[in-house]
């Protein structure tokens, strides 16, 4: 009796053995469905898409590797590109060198900055005789003249002058020591047998303030030039004269004596007038040096 007792609490314990294997079981896959459900639909949705960034378009730039002096011949400038970006580059700035072959700068290039085709000439400004007079800091100007303006054409080329401007109240001293580089577009000096011909223009070498000047009286009157020897380096005395001291300059005698002086003497008919610091007598009256014996 109590062996079969015993089978059967071995019958059930194994049952319930079985029965809680069964549960864990079937718990186990419940709860790992979600997952392996998740992880099924991930491995069959598409990948995302790739995110690419735009990048700037470039172009590549020449540039100097050292500073370049102004006159330097293209074929004589040690080049490298730079790398910029397209929208960043101005149209003028040169990206084939090859295009500037024969020509040279006229202007100063830093290194390492792109170029511009301003600063750039075809032409060899050695080759231009007017320009290559100019020194740095100064500049070449060119005026019309007459017969009068240009001392009869011998202001030509090479000559130092004097600017003068003529208005109908005064006469000034613009520009002093100015020289002339070229006459009616002649650099040729101008001939000691031959006289000169007389230009219509004449170019002159100016300071920066001197050309201003100039161009500033031009409208306000007459230009002409006072010719002047090339050794001479002694400014004006008075740059300026007024119309009104004109009239007031001293009375020149008959004999070339300046008269400075002139009294007329009250109920005499005598009459004086100072020649050149001597009271000599005078014929006819001056209103202008009139005194009595009493003033």
């Amino acid at each position: 009796m109590a062996k079969r007792i015993s089978q059967h609490r071995v019958t059930a314990r194994r049952g319930r053995h079985i029965a809680m294997v069964a549960i864990f079981v079937l718990g186990s896959i419940v709860g790992l469905t979600p997952l392996f459900v998740q992880r099924t639909i991930e491995a069959s949705a598409p990948p995302p898409p790739t995110i690419t960034v735009a990048q700037y378009d470039t172009v590549e730039v020449p540039v100097p590797i050292k500073p370049v002096e102004a006159g330097t011949s293209v074929g004589k400038i040690s080049f490298q590109t730079v790398s910029y970006p397209r929208h960043q580059v101005p149209e003028r700035v040169v990206t084939d060198v090859t295009t500037l072959a024969g020509a040279v700068t006229i202007a100063p290039l830093p290194a390492n900055l792109p170029l511009f085709r301003e600063n750039f000439s075809f032409t060899d400004p050695n080759s231009n005789p007017v320009e290559k007079q100019i020194p740095p800091a100064m500049r070449a100007m060119t005026l019309r003249v007459d017969a009068t303006s240009a001392v009869e054409g011998w202001a030509g080329s090479g000559a130092m002058v004097d600017v003068l401007l003529v208005t109908p109240n005064q006469t000034s001293v613009i520009a002093e020591r100015v020289k002339v580089l070229s006459a009616e577009r002649s650099t040729a000096p101008v001939g000691a047998s031959d006289a000169p011909m007389v230009p219509s223009t004449v170019t002159i070498l100016v300071t920066q303030e001197q050309c201003l000047a100039i161009n500033m009286a031009i409208p306000l009157g007459k230009i002409a030039f006072a010719l002047r020897n090339g050794d001479d380096i002694e400014p004006w005395t008075d740059p300026m004269l007024a119309a009104e001291k004109l009239k007031r300059a001293p009375k020149v005698a008959a004999d070339g004596g300046k008269i400075t002086g002139f009294i007329s003497v009250k109920g005499d008919t005598k009459q004086f007038a100072l020649r050149d610091g001597v009271w000599v007598k005078a014929d006819t009256l001056s209103p202008e040096f009139s005194v009595s014996r009493g003033e």
